[in-house]
């Protein structure tokens, strides 16, 4: 519509008598191009609302929420903590008593069998025996000895036959052991120190990564705003260079600017046009690569809007570090790390050394050829053992494991120490960066107002012919890069408050301690 109207009015010339006519002449047909551009514009903006009433314009918080609400990772981070915390569950279960029926269903067996003589010499018997059992114990570990206290239960049945057709019973209607083992290796005792340690963590990083999820939605939302104003810039650009280029067609017609000029406006044109092109291929990627964090179908139609408000926030170095070091897992990593190289110096060193097991147990005991009687009368049983294990030669193996976990020890601590100090640094790093980025934020708004400003009115100084059109595409680049380096302050800005985040996992702004529920 913009070039036919403009193709329209060049054509149409009229040679007046008088140059002053002429001059008014020429001065109301810019005015009319004017009003054309202007309209152009103001129609292309209605006809972009009416076509995105049905497209979802996201906020930043809104788009975090969505996030985190339907994103497969946030989904991923949510089952990874649910089976960290089984797990946990898991190991309470273990320091609590367990309750179990053991047993052997009757089996059958016929065979012949050697039977030592009374006088030394042995026979073969033919036998057809049955045997079954059935035993029902409670167990209970003993966290800080290593030690086991069980008490059972338990019944036996022997069938002798096809002769006699007897059947022999054996109760236990009581018993009660103690298992202890001397200086060895408590493994129980170091599962309840790094076990809850492993769920905390486990905790902290869920925290993290949906932290981390914010920190990566907000990089792709302002990817995507980015290139949204890329491809308004462009479609903006295009529609003002179209007139653009009439305009100096009408002008190089009347003879009142060089060919050159009229080369530069087609150029710009054409390089214009291929600029729309690219960024609304670069916006579809950016649009797709969103969705898919959000987990959202390919075709729901979604778009983004430049936030109003950008919070002014107040980072402390101190409290920013005190809060890194209490809440990220980092910290409990090394902590974790540290307890693991203890257990295998502890779990090397018991192992090299005299190792012996002491085990008690009192309880009662029967026999009957009848089942009835049982339980009747039963007798006392005493078991007392002690084992031991003492290693005297074996090359200097033991020394060898020893001397290893021990070093892997130092090693790990050395580690943790350069690791805390790595850490340390990039916590303070961060907030040094922050503090500048609200400053950019500001210079670059008021870069943006001014290059827009400036832009009119070289726009409208080159309508009334008051400057050449290079200093007019001069202007519009100018304002162009001006808008874009706005929103990129604004990216890295809330960027910058959600990487703290994850690194503090401290909400600055509400001053508290960030936390998820699942």
């Amino acid at each position: 519509m913009v070039c036919f109207l403009a193709q329209l009015l060049k054509d149409f010339t009229i040679e007046w008598p008088k140059p002053e006519f002429y001059k008014i002449m020429h001065t109301i047909r810019f005015a009319i191009l004017t009003l054309i551009v202007v309209t152009c514009v103001m129609v292309s903006t209605l006809a972009a609302q009416e076509t995105e009433e049905d497209v979802r314009n996201l906020s930043l918080q809104e788009t975090i929420e969505m996030a985190k609400q339907n994103s497969p990772e946030a989904r991923a981070a949510r089952y990874a903590l649910l089976a960290s915390r089984w797990a946990f569950q898991s190991f309470r279960a273990d320091l609590l008593p367990g309750l179990s029926l053991t047993g052997n269903a009757p089996n059958y067996r016929r065979e012949f069998r050697e039977l030592l003589n009374p006088d030394g010499s042995t026979s073969q018997i033919y036998t057809q025996q049955s045997n079954a059992n059935v035993s029902l114990s409670i167990a209970q570990p003993i966290l800080y000895t290593g030690g086991t206290l069980s008490l059972s239960s338990g019944i036996q049945r022997l069938g002798i036959f096809p002769d006699e057709n007897t059947y022999l019973w054996s109760s236990t209607p009581m018993a009660v052991t103690y298992r202890q083992p001397l200086f060895q290796y408590n493994n129980l005792k170091w599962r309840n120190r790094l076990e809850p340690l492993r769920f905390e963590i486990a905790q902290k990083q869920y925290v993290e990564r949906m932290e981390d999820l914010s920190w990566r939605v907000t990089q792709r939302y302002f990817d995507v705003l980015l290139t949204k104003v890329n491809l308004d810039i462009a479609d903006f650009n295009f529609a003002v260079n179209d007139s653009i280029y009439n305009i100096s067609q009408g002008r190089y017609n009347v003879g009142s600017i060089a060919e050159n000029d009229l080369l530069q406006a087609e150029l710009e044109l054409r390089q214009a046009q291929s600029r729309v092109t690219e960024a609304n291929i670069s916006y579809d990627q950016q649009l797709s690569n969103f969705r898919l964090l959000l987990g959202l179908d390919s075709e729901t139609p979604v778009d983004v809007e430049v936030p109003e408000e950008v919070p002014d926030i107040e980072v402390d170095e101190v409290t920013a570090l005190e809060m890194a070091r209490q809440n990220n897992s980092t910290a409990l990593n090394y902590l974790l790390q540290e307890t693991q190289a203890e257990q295998s110096l502890d779990q090397a060193v018991r192992q090299s050394s005299f190792t012996a097991e002491l085990t008690a147990t009192y309880g009662l005991n029967q026999t009957s050829t009848e089942f009835g009687s049982l339980y009747d009368d039963p007798l006392s049983q005493q078991f007392v053992s002690l084992s031991f294990q003492v290693p005297i030669f074996n090359w200097g193996k033991q020394r060898a494991e020893v001397n290893a976990a021990r070093n892997n020890h130092r090693r790990v601590t050395d580690e943790i120490s350069y690791q805390q100090a790595q850490f340390d640094l990039s916590i303070q790093n961060a907030v040094d960066e922050f503090r500048q980025l609200k400053q950019q934020v500001e210079l670059a708004e008021l870069s943006d107002g001014i290059a827009d400003r400036r832009y009119e009115v070289a726009r409208n100084r080159y309508l009334i012919g008051r400057i050449d059109i290079t200093n007019l595409f001069i202007a519009q680049n100018q304002r162009d890069s001006a808008r874009q380096s706005y929103i990129q302050a604004l990216r890295n800005y809330w960027v910058g408050i959600y990487n703290l985040r994850r690194l503090t996992l401290y909400d600055f702004e509400r001053d508290e301690v960030i936390s998820y529920d699942i």
